[in-house]
């Protein structure tokens, strides 16, 4: 599973790392736009500056053809020279100012006019009531004017903000100034309107602590602006606000940057200015891109080439998946559906990859300790099946046997008929071989589960019962039959090794003598065979077999022997080869 839980963590890393660059991204948006952010309110609070002063340019301008008016010009010089004007001279004054005022345009007309003779007292007004003796010369705008100045300033009346300009009326020209005219427009919503169509920024304007007018442009809430309430009362503390009279841009709330600037005139001691204002355009989360972007943007994403990108990572995965997890259990699971119908009576390890090779090996394990304890009596596996095709030509050993003159080539390796007879089994038949005989009684046999470790060549023997079952001993493979002799051949010459079929004594003759402490031949036989078939195993299962003689794999085989006999009282041990833990191992089972 190694690729399959490899491409996992690829893919785990690239989504990491995708969430990563949008969470970047989305923080690299949110700065740009706060410093595009502090660059436009720079640039807003300077139009909003240079639209107020044009538009005090403008309206003075507007005032000329009122402070020409001859009829106010008589009025102003009447009453300037008069100790109180009387009703007369305000009633022509207040005429003749209202008919001047009437001809400004429409977008400089004023909310409040005023004419004023060089005392500085109001004669005449329109727009606004006030007594008699009203005078407006203590203002600094009306004073210059009064001596031939041009002004305009910023008044704050009653919790309004008043923008104001002022121009002197003069009787004769270049002559000195008989009086002046004042007017005075009162910054409300509509006039911040004008100040946003003119800059498009979003502005609003304060006085006494709270904002008295507010203009914004589409799609910005004017709400906003109400924060700036709050923020006010920061500003007692804020340099170069009460220095310069324009601060840095401030953030307020979350995203919405803020550039305070104080008016100029009476209006600067008493905290009255404006505000500009702009919402930065800034994401929450990544998924936020998709609600900002266009049809445009989203036109322009390369769809085809990440769809094609997503489909290829996921066949890689399902390839994957399909090679480490999906065929090894089907071949696992048809397995175990082969030995669940009693197809085969172990699974075959060599087989199966990965853990499911552990697993076939534990199943086996676990198969043979139920037997061992009481389970069903289980006939002996076929090598084939567990480790797959066996040569049919084994290595050269020391007890191959030379033929003689004419006799045909006998296959070497000892046949294994199923179910196997043990050497000591049925009474000899003609024909059969010579050691067969009956075996033992049910009732002599005995099951002995006690392991012994074999510390020359390191396999595991195990001393059990005939089948793995108690009271059963397992068939055992005979030894090969001699080779057939042409009619008429002369005896085959001696040689310094019995082959397998002299090495077994006729039923009425004697037992052979042992040899190095082992058995009779037809035991020397067997264990020969045992030895090459254990060597096959170990090669199948991929085990070093340089190491393992026979000589010393004979000797471990009659240590274990002598022991299980002293044991058990048996008159003999068979050995059987079988895989455990995807390696070779041998049993020892004692035969009564």
């Amino acid at each position: 599973m190694l690729l399959s839980r490899f491409w996992y963590g690829v893919l785990a890393l690239a989504l990491g790392a995708a969430v990563f660059i949008l969470f970047v991204a989305a923080q690299l948006y949110n700065r740009s736009s706060h410093r595009a952010m502090s660059e436009s309110l720079s640039a807003d609070s300077s139009a909003v500056e240079w639209f107020l002063n044009d538009d005090a340019r403008k309206r003075s301008s507007a005032l000329i053809r009122v402070a020409l008016n001859p009829a106010l010009r008589g009025a102003l010089a009447k009453s300037s020279t008069e100790a109180k004007p009387g009703a007369e001279i305000r009633e022509k004054a207040r005429g003749a100012l209202r008919s001047a005022a009437e001809e400004v345009p429409a977008e400089l007309k004023f909310d409040y006019v005023w004419a004023v003779d060089a005392g500085g007292r109001v004669i005449a007004s329109v727009g606004f009531e006030h007594r008699e003796d009203w005078e407006l010369g203590g203002y600094p705008v009306v004073a210059d004017a009064l001596h031939g100045w041009i002004r305009d300033d910023a008044w704050v009346w009653k919790g309004r903000i008043l923008r104001v300009v002022a121009r002197p009326v003069e009787q004769d020209g270049n002559g000195e100034p008989v009086g002046a005219v004042i007017g005075a427009k009162i910054i409300d919503d509509n006039f911040a309107r004008a100040v946003t169509k003119r800059t498009g920024a979003a502005v609003g304007f304060y006085a006494e602590g709270s904002r008295v007018a507010s203009g914004a442009p589409e799609g910005f809430d004017k709400a906003n602006l109400d924060q700036i309430t709050q923020d006010l009362k920061l500003l007692d503390d804020n340099k170069d606000y009460l220095e310069k009279g324009r601060s840095e841009v401030r953030v307020i709330g979350e995203h919405l940057g803020v550039v305070y600037a104080r008016l100029p005139g009476e209006a600067w001691e008493l905290g009255a200015g404006y505000a500009v204002g702009r919402l930065a355009a800034s994401v929450e989360s990544p998924f936020n891109f998709l609600d900002k972007a266009n049809n445009e943007d989203k036109s322009k994403v390369p769809t085809a080439l990440i769809l094609a990108g997503v489909l290829a990572v996921a066949a890689i995965g399902l390839v994957f998946s399909f090679l480490e997890h999906t065929r090894p259990l089907q071949v696992f699971r048809n397995e175990a559906a082969r030995l669940a119908k009693g197809d085969v009576d172990v699974l075959a390890p060599s087989r199966f990859r990965g853990p499911y090779r552990k697993i076939a090996a534990d199943i086996n394990d676990g198969v043979e300790k139920v037997a061992a304890k009481g389970g069903a009596p289980r006939k002996a596996a076929d090598l084939e099946q567990v480790l797959g095709p066996i040569p049919a030509q084994p290595a050269m050993s020391a007890f191959s046997v030379p033929l003689g003159p004419g006799e045909p080539r006998a296959d070497s390796r000892p046949s294994y008929p199923k179910p196997m007879v043990s050497p000591r089994g049925p009474t000899r038949r003609p024909g059969s071989h010579p050691l067969s005989g009956p075996p033992p009684p049910r009732e002599a046999e005995e099951a002995v589960e006690a392991i012994e470790e074999i510390s020359d060549a390191g396999i595991a023997l195990s001393a059990r019962g005939p089948t793995g079952a108690p009271g059963r001993p397992p068939p055992r493979r005979p030894p090969p039959p001699p080779p057939p002799r042409a009619p008429g051949a002369a005896a085959a010459p001696s040689n310094p090794l019995p082959d397998a079929a002299s090495a077994v004594p006729d039923a009425t003759s004697a037992p052979a003598a042992p040899q190095d402490g082992a058995g009779d031949p037809d035991e020397l036989t067997e264990w020969n065979a045992v030895y090459e078939e254990f060597m096959s195993v170990k090669q199948q299962c991929g085990e070093p077999t340089n190491a393992l003689t026979f000589e010393k794999f004979k000797g471990t085989l009659q240590r274990n022997k002598d022991a299980l006999v002293a044991r058990h009282n048996c008159s003999r041990v068979r050995f059987t080869v079988y895989v455990k833990d995807g390696k070779a191992a041998l049993k020892a089972s004692p035969v009564k």
